[in-house]
């Protein structure tokens, strides 16, 4: 199976997964052959795209988060302000989630909703409940996380639905009076015997923002409740990638880089990690245009490295971005997904990445004046840990998201950085790029650093000109 954009989409296709609508009601079966009388109704509904079964795409096999019966149920309790139904549909998502051997968000929705509030509660319910079982939530928890998913913005009944659906920014009183949506619904469920205050707090606090910027109080990092904070990363994921009146969706990717740029800032790091092991940033089944001209379709993710996953080009073979003999090769976009915002969109969309897009530099070095020179010549540009051996390294690496890029000094005490460095790449599966720094330059040397791959190295002496040409280069994914 795999997702052909609208435009591309030819009489004949077979439908490879059923389509709904909005409602939950199916519109055309798996298996049936698509018309132009079809296409052309699809298209008019706002559909964008459809899952087909064809030769290509036989072994691509992509499976629901929670099926479409539970999503329209969950759907229905919101939109009702059925608090009792909604109480039975989160402790069902919790044993659907729990029930998969695999949780995984490949599937694209390509419905257009008109009642969005309650398709993205329900988006939000699921992928919390995803990052509950990350964390290893116990089962109580699991349960009040997904209810309060499920409720957090019941509050927005209370706003005007032309607010909601503004096509472009709101003033600064409508975004006040929007910003009252968190105070609604803890105030709806404030007198509830029933409701848990570990829900009324995380629907109450679910703006916070861990840099103590959000509200309605400003708290800072583990003030904010544990499951307001995990509300806090699903409910921004999932808003950036849905298609509003007022902005056309980010790509998962796009998505991504946002939320990892904002660990620490807007969100708890350890959450956004959490998330990012069950979101692909190229779906299966997706069709992909690659660097080098040529288009496949995504038909495996690689884990902690699915930037890169296993493609499946149009003459059948399969390639793994992944491995090094194919690191020339990058995906330049995904097929039917580039669409032109408008001169507003694109400047709000630009000064949401600028203001996270500062990358973290992990330097490990023993010399305190090594550290201090490095930091001086990095720390305008970039978020930088410094460590002091190769066991804190690790320490960091096990506890903490992980770096863009590691720089390494070679010569340690009690593990040196050719040790250091193995250990991290076998936890990470090589997915941290490395750059030594050494003033080690014995051919013995030179030839172990060569076996591990690093993405650079380069000798003391040298000029800060040329540590920041090199961390440019391979941030930007520039070749050697």
């Amino acid at each position: 199976m795999r997702l052909v954009s609208i435009s591309n989409v030819e009489p004949g296709m077979v439908v490879g997964k059923d389509i709904y609508d909005e409602y939950g009601r199916t519109l055309i079966g798996h298996g049936c052959a698509l018309t132009t009388e079809y296409i052309e109704k699809l298209d008019a509904r706002g559909f964008s795209g459809v899952y087909v079964d064809d030769d290509l795409s036989k072994d691509i096999f992509i499976e629901e988060a929670i099926s479409e019966r539970m999503r329209q149920e969950g759907m229905k309790c919101v939109q009702n302000g059925d608090i009792e139904g909604c109480m039975r549909v989160a402790q069902r998502i919790v044993e659907e989630l729990l029930n998969k051997s695999e949780i995984s968000f490949d599937m694209v929705d390509l419905r257009s909703y008109d009642n969005y509030t309650y398709a993205h509660s329900v988006n939000v319910a699921v992928l919390s409940g995803a990052i509950g079982l990350g964390l290893r939530l116990d089962a109580e928890q699991h349960y009040f996380l997904v209810l309060a998913a499920l409720l957090h913005d019941l509050g927005k009944m209370m706003i005007p639905e032309q607010m909601l659906n503004k096509p472009g920014r709101l003033s600064k009183e409508e975004f006040e009076i929007m910003k009252t949506h968190a105070e609604l619904s803890y105030n709806l469920l404030s007198q509830r015997w029933d409701i848990s205050g570990y829900v009324k707090t995380a629907v109450l606090f679910h703006h916070e923002n861990y840099d103590g910027t959000g509200y309605p109080q400003g708290l800072v990092g583990d003030e904010i409740p544990l499951l307001a904070r995990i509300l806090h990363v699903a409910d921004v994921y999932d808003a950036l990638i849905s298609k509003r009146p007022y902005k056309n969706p980010y790509s998962p990717n796009e998505a991504a880089e946002y939320l990892m740029g904002a660990s620490g800032v807007l969100f708890d790091p350890k959450i956004v990690e959490t998330l990012l092991k069950f979101v692909p940033l190229y779906q299966k089944g997706q069709e992909v245009i690659l660097s080098d001209g040529r288009t496949g379709v995504v038909c495996e993710n690689n884990g902690y490295n699915n930037l890169r996953p296993v493609v499946m080009l149009l003459d059948g073979m399969k390639i793994d971005l992944a491995d090094k003999n194919y690191y020339n090769i990058t995906i330049l976009g995904t097929e039917g997904n580039v669409q032109k915002p408008d001169e507003d969109e694109e400047q709000h969309r630009k000064e949401n990445m600028e203001r996270v897009e500062r990358r973290t530099i992990m330097v490990v070095d023993d010399m305190k004046t090594n550290l201090q020179l490095l930091r001086s010549i990095l720390e305008m540009d970039y978020e930088l840990v410094l460590l002091r051996s190769g066991k804190q390294a690790i320490d960091y690496i096990d506890n903490n998201p992980f770096p863009d890029l590691i720089i390494m000094d070679i010569d340690m005490p009690e593990m040196d950085g050719i040790e250091t460095v193995r250990q991290i790449n076998t936890r990470t599966k090589n997915y941290i790029p490395i750059f030594f720094v050494t003033a080690l330059a014995d051919k013995e040397t030179v030839m172990e650093c060569k076996s591990l791959d690093p993405a650079g190295y380069i000798i003391r002496p040298y000029k800060p000109v040329f540590v920041k040409t090199e961390i440019d280069r391979i941030l930007n994914g520039w070749s050697i």
